[in-house]
């Protein structure tokens, strides 16, 4: 039998006992009027109690909920500070090699910094608005992190460096990578 039955029932036979109490303690002699107005205050008190068991109940089931929203929250938090610590000297050893192959290509300052915002994804009108530049400034330091890298486009910029660090495509599936030379490019 589901709980709602259960307080269902429960409420009805309350009711019923309440409304044999009030009849048989009434000081009044018995009127259809006095009775109606009883058992209308009577089913008003009956509705009251069941409405606040129910409330009670959804209450604490939303209470429970979010302790366990809250919970997982916690662990969700504490695995991605995990993951953070545990990654943050690749990151770093990432971020040397990034700056050594940038020195090993000769790039100035400007144009380094203006590579690893390529990398990162953005867009050459926003590393102008960062940089508070014009996007042709921007195109042109493009350039020549291009020439100085032997690369044609972003794409082979972001490949040069992602490239060994991605798994290859047979080790998940059974497809084959195919890499362009530095002379094809896409995006200048």
């Amino acid at each position: 039998m589901s709980r709602i039955v259960i307080y269902a029932t429960a409420a009805a036979g309350l009711f019923g006992l309440l409304v044999v109490l009030e009849v048989v303690q009434a000081d009044e002699p018995f009127t259809l009027g006095t009775f109606a107005v009883d058992l209308f205050e009577t089913a008003l008190l009956a509705g009251a109690v069941v409405f606040t068991a129910f409330g009670s109940q959804a209450s604490r089931e939303m209470r429970r909920e979010r302790a366990r929203l809250l919970g997982d929250l916690d662990r969700a938090r504490r695995e991605g500070e995990q993951w953070r610590q545990a990654s943050r000297a690749h990151v770093d050893g990432l971020s040397r090699a990034i700056a050594a192959q940038f020195a090993e290509w000769g790039l100035t300052g400007t144009e380094s910094e203006i590579a690893l915002l390529m990398l990162k994804g953005l867009s050459h009108k926003e590393i102008a608005t960062l940089r508070d530049c014009s996007s042709a400034t921007v195109r042109q330091h493009a350039t020549a992190v291009y020439r100085k890298s032997g690369l044609t486009s972003r794409s082979q910029l972001t490949g040069f460096f992602l490239e060994d660090l991605l798994a290859p495509l047979q080790a998940r599936g059974g497809l084959h990578v195919v890499t362009s030379s530095p002379a094809q490019g896409d995006d200048a």
